[in-house]
């Protein structure tokens, strides 16, 4: 076998075994996606426990106040109008010239 024949050889082993070697190192975490978490077993509660725990944070005056994942629920968007088309109407028709100026100031109209 020839010098460039063994050389050729040991660069492509060289060249296969780059991509194995790096990711030597890599070790997943919580920090990255599909890591590993490692719970902390040792202080597990019974239901009892959690469920006077979760009636103790009900009754902060602030629960009522959180929405979305601190809940558990999200806010319901009431979807019937404030006011019918003719009461619009109606106010529109009774604002004032200074009032009409001023909407339109403040909308770029």
């Amino acid at each position: 076998m020839s010098v460039r024949s063994k050389m050729f050889f040991v660069i492509l082993a060289i060249a296969a075994a780059a991509p194995a070697t790096s990711f030597a190192y890599w070790f997943p975490n919580n920090t990255e996606q599909g890591g590993i978490e490692k719970y902390d077993s040792s202080g597990r509660k019974t239901r009892a426990q959690v469920l006077k725990e979760l009636k103790e944070a009900m009754a902060d005056p602030t629960w009522d106040t959180r929405q979305g994942e601190a809940t558990g629920e999200w806010p319901k968007i009431d979807a019937a109008p404030g006011k019918t088309r003719a009461q619009v109407r109606d106010e529109l028709d009774s604002l004032t010239a200074a009032e009409k100026m001023h909407i339109e100031s403040n909308t770029g109209a």
